[in-house]
């Protein structure tokens, strides 16, 4: 239980809900002594809820009308998607000289800029916090826009649980039209939320709706490949759950379940390299596949049959195929070599659909038939950047080895984060090991500081006390190595004063076993990593048995045929909705327009020299507590009503605009009611924030 005397908080809007307070517990073990230790934590942080002095003047202000003019030309611009001219209007007008109507119009106007421009961040700065005030006068009509407005920025900002919040809290009151695109788009935004995240809100959440929409998403990834299971599982959940708006019409992806179920491959075609100069490879991805298909056979669940080619015994990978058809196959997986991908999709006609294990350079193109998964770090190191921004990040130094592999990945990253709006304010290549500190230096800057000194000792004449300092700013720095590198990367850049800089990396960093006494070095890194290789299961431990060798040497592979075997029922219906997720060993699954698999990693740190997985949010409870001394106009509990709700959460808008520790956690509001029989009511969830 987190409450306001403890804890940081987050730069958001909290959207005040006419919610009754319908979810009631007795506590019979809690004393009095307890709760007035909770009343006083609360109750000792000051907060104003009265009106700001700039509302107090603008409500003594008269409407200039020259500024009606300028914000009337504002919104014409705006609806012209013509952003530039809009903001430069705006720059000029002095928002505190405005009449309220006139600073709402304007702080609604600098938030339709910045959606245009893309800048979700900025937009929430003027739709949430100490503007929220300027929306209370509003008609329905008004308050909906500004909510789709605000759920449209934190999908910007990557914050998908927020919007989902903020939507299914809309979705009621909206236009019968519009609720169908509103919860298309509620169904898509929570298939980008982590299953950690998702299973923690079905555990603590008191919105029968949301509760509702999280465990359907979780039931769309589960990890079964028999779909009459799958179907049977959903329709189950539309009979627990018959008044939820997805139970009354499921989203698109899970009513074509049914269909696909029914013509599921039969035989299926795995070509792989199985002797030559891959062939461990090949028998790591092999067994994967193997284990994933004994799994699904043990649990009683439909399996195909299987039938292996060794691509290394041939070749022309085009008459593999068409042998394989001929003997039956519906469809294929593999092959691992990308040449051999490649001649694949460049097939005219694939009579027997295809789940390659690596990339084809067709980028961009659909192919017919023709789906690719592997296990691109170009991948992982875009997702970096996806989260970092997200975090705040904005000016980068990167640090990659100067071969093909750490050119290629680097500038992935690079071309990513700028195409967000990034900037790389440095980039150092290193090679040998003896060339690790004057990349670093000079990356840094320090170089030049040192030459500035020995410049100025020359001209003097005489020894000068000297401290190099390094460029002020990196807000982050993105390394990317092997083990053994960034053992030696690490304590440099320690040394040359930017141990203080944020570290995020990809997956290579780590070895893929705990070593502390080599890794204390890399603490405080942060990186992506596979669930596979960061958490343990009964999966994993069958194939340590039986496959000792393949797991110690070539885990990563082994996931990757694990995930070929989850993938091959569902590719049907990933390449008709793509807001189909499939929570994998390799990630969080889902298919591009290419027909490209694409995975969500999990992020995990080095501490004391051993990977941690990054733990579930915490989320945050205010407790606002209650005593009546007669139950005469109702109970204790009964008081907070829907006004004094809306003073609550206004307390907690203009304490949580003071941080920003917390800028992603959820949160409810809790209220326990000490009556005059001293009678403990505690109600969870009372009332809820849409964040």
């Amino acid at each position: 239980m987190i409450d306001l005397s403890k804890i940081g908080a987050t730069i958001c809007h909290y959207l005040i809900k006419d919610m009754s307070l319908t979810r009631r517990t007795n506590l019979l073990n809690v004393t009095v002594t307890v709760t007035l230790t909770i009343l006083a934590g609360c109750t000792s942080q000051g907060v104003n809820t009265g009106s700001t002095p700039t509302t107090q003047t603008s409500q003594r202000l008269v409407a200039d009308p020259l500024v009606q003019q300028q914000l009337a030309a504002v919104e014409a611009l705006i609806l012209q998607q013509q952003s530039e001219e809009a903001q430069i209007i705006l720059n000029g007008l002095d928002f505190k000289q405005m009449a309220i109507e006139q600073q709402t119009r304007y702080v609604i106007a600098k938030a339709e800029v910045a959606l245009i421009n893309g800048d979700g961040q900025a937009a929430l700065t003027w739709l949430n916090g100490q503007y929220v005030h300027l929306f209370d006068s509003l008609p329905q009509e008004k308050l909906i826009e500004i909510s789709l407005k605000r759920a449209q920025a934190y999908e910007l900002t990557g914050d998908m649980l927020a919007s989902t919040r903020e939507r299914i809290f809309l979705d009621p009151v909206l236009p019968e039209d519009q609720r169908k695109i509103n919860q298309d788009q509620i169904w898509y935004d929570l298939a980008l939320v982590s299953d950690q995240d998702l299973q923690v809100l079905v555990k603590r959440e008191s919105s029968p709706d949301l509760t509702g929409w999280a465990e359907l998403s979780l039931l769309s990834r589960s990890q079964t490949e028999d779909l009459h299971e799958l179907v049977d599982r959903i329709e189950q959940w539309q009979r627990d759950n018959p008044t939820h708006p997805a139970a009354i019409k499921l989203p698109g992806s899970l009513q074509i379940l049914r269909e696909i179920a029914t013509s599921q491959p039969r035989n299926i075609g795995v070509l792989l390299p199985l002797s030559g100069s891959l062939e461990k490879a090949g028998n790591a991805i092999r067994d994967g596949f193997l284990a994933a298909w004994h799994q699904a056979s043990n649990n009683q669940q439909t399996t195909p049959n299987l039938h292996f080619y060794d691509t290394s015994s041939s070749e022309d990978i085009q008459s593999l195929y068409n042998r394989a058809v001929q003997e039956g196959a519906d469809m294929i997986i593999g092959p691992l070599a990308k040449s051999r991908v490649q001649t694949l999709s460049s097939l005219p006609d694939l009579p027997a659909p295809i789940l390659a294990l690596n990339y084809a350079d067709r980028v961009g193109t659909s192919i017919p038939n023709f789906y690719q998964f592997g296990l691109a770090p170009e991948d992982e190191a875009k997702q970096v950047a996806d989260d970092i921004w997200q975090q705040g990040a904005r000016n980068v130094l990167v640090i990659a080895p100067n071969s093909n592999w750490g050119i290629r990945v680097s500038d992935a990253f690079i071309k990513h984060w700028q195409l967000k709006g990034g900037t790389i304010a440095s980039k150092a290549m290193f090679t040998q090991p003896d060339q690790y500190l004057g990349s670093i230096k000079k990356a840094l800057n320090i170089d030049a500081s040192e030459r500035r000194h020995q410049l100025l000792q020359r001209r003097l004449g005489k020894a000068l006390e000297f401290e190099s300092r390094r460029r002020q700013d990196v807000d982050l720095v993105f390394l990317l190595a092997f083990p053994a590198q960034a053992r030696q990367l690490k304590p440099l850049l320690t040394y040359q004063r930017a141990g203080d800089i944020p570290i995020a990396a990809i997956s290579t960093i780590y070895s893929g076993h705990n070593d502390p006494d080599k890794d204390a070095d890399l603490n405080g890194i942060h990186f992506v990593e596979m669930p596979w290789r960061l958490k343990s299961s009964d999966l994993k431990e069958d194939i340590q048995s039986a496959f000792p060798g393949s797991l110690n040497s070539y885990a990563s592979l082994v996931a990757l045929g694990i995930d070929a075997y989850r993938l091959y029922p569902r590719l049907q219906q990933m390449s008709l909705y793509n807001d189909v997720r499939i929570q994998g060993s390799t990630g969080l699954m889902s298919m591009n327009d290419a027909g490209q698999i694409e995975r969500l990693l999990d992020w995990a740190d080095f501490e004391n020299g051993l990977v941690k997985a990054k733990p579930n949010e915490q989320w945050i409870e205010p407790i606002e507590i209650r005593y009546r001394s007669s139950s005469k106009f109702g109970s204790a509990a009964e008081t907070v009503n829907i006004s004094k709700q809306k003073k609550i959460i206004r307390a907690a808008e203009y304490f949580l605009c003071c941080h920003t520790k917390y800028n992603k956690h959820p949160m409810r509001f809790d209220v326990i009611g000490i009556n005059a029989s001293d009678e403990i009511e505690w109600i969870k969830g009372a009332f809820l924030s849409a964040v």
